[in-house]
């Protein structure tokens, strides 16, 4: 099958299921905005400024552990100005994006939150030790990078709860085990859902990519494919990994990272993911 008839085929898929599930018309606005090079942090704010809940959270995330603003501040402006454009357009996405169905999270909802949650804070901590992007960027694509499981759980839960049990406990490569259950698998879903929810073209790129070949990628779907691979490597959202073999996984190789760093990186990693799981209700 090729390309263009495999994407119409998961559009077809997507439609019967009901859809892609919508972002608030606000999120849209933001992140059309984001996309825009004159774009300016005053429209932003005024647009999150309609929406009370939005508004509350950006408040509240000066506060938090992740941006540690160490003064009150009341007035969502001057949160704005002090978190800054980007910042402030990853905590609308935060409390945007669709993932629970109703009530008590289910496992595959649980699993996929941890995962993502987790994404976005090794993302940024990686962007900030390497600079190759930036960390707010960084953040945001790892925070969606995999929003196509989000997606597919929401719209299929029955189906997709044994295939997300599979991917936890590390029972082959997690796209074979979405292709043979689903006949599609989530990065060209988050791609589908992403374009559908407004998102900047590079960060679709960073999340349809992220199961790439490392050799291929840089910059930000370099810096997804690491975090990634730390969350894996790691245990987070997934099954903790065997033994390590003594081998650096490829993107974190790419980045620069050697064996006898991993140790050390991995305890700033789990300060950070410990620091942020109340931040993103992970």
């Amino acid at each position: 099958m090729t390309e263009t008839n495999q994407v119409a085929a998961v559009e077809e898929l997507l439609e019967t299921l009901g859809g892609i599930p919508p972002v608030p018309e606000v999120a849209r606005q933001v992140l059309r905005l984001s996309g825009a090079e004159d774009a300016r942090l005053p429209d932003i704010t005024r647009l999150i400024a309609t929406d009370q809940g939005l508004a509350t959270q950006v408040l509240s995330a000066c506060h938090s552990a992740s941006y540690g603003i160490p003064r009150r501040i009341d007035s969502l402006s001057r949160a704005a100005a002090l978190l800054g454009f980007k910042a402030v357009r990853n905590l609308v996405v935060l409390h945007s994006i669709p993932r629970r169905r109703s009530g008590t999270a289910t496992y595959a909802e649980a699993a996929i939150w941890t995962h993502a949650a987790a994404g976005a804070v090794v993302a940024r901590l990686l962007a900030s030790e390497k600079r190759i992007c930036d960390p707010e960027e960084a953040m945001l694509g790892g925070l969606v990078h995999d929003a196509g499981r989000l997606v597919l759980n929401l719209l299929m839960p029955e189906r997709y709860e044994p295939v997300m049990r599979s991917i936890y406990n590390r029972d082959g490569d997690s796209i074979a085990i979405e292709r043979r259950a689903l006949g599609c698998d989530h990065t060209l879903v988050g791609r589908l859902v992403l374009r559908a929810w407004d998102f900047p073209e590079q960060l679709i790129e960073a999340v349809a990519t992220h199961h790439d070949d490392p050799a291929a990628l840089e910059g930000l779907p370099l810096l997804v494919r690491a975090a990634d691979e730390q969350l894996w490597r790691m245990g987070f959202g997934v099954r903790e990994a065997p033994v390590p073999d003594g081998g650096v996984p490829p993107a974190l190789a790419k980045l620069g990272y050697a064996w006898e760093d991993l140790p050390a990186q991995e305890e700033r990693v789990r300060a950070a993911v410990a620091a942020g799981t109340e931040f993103f209700g992970a």
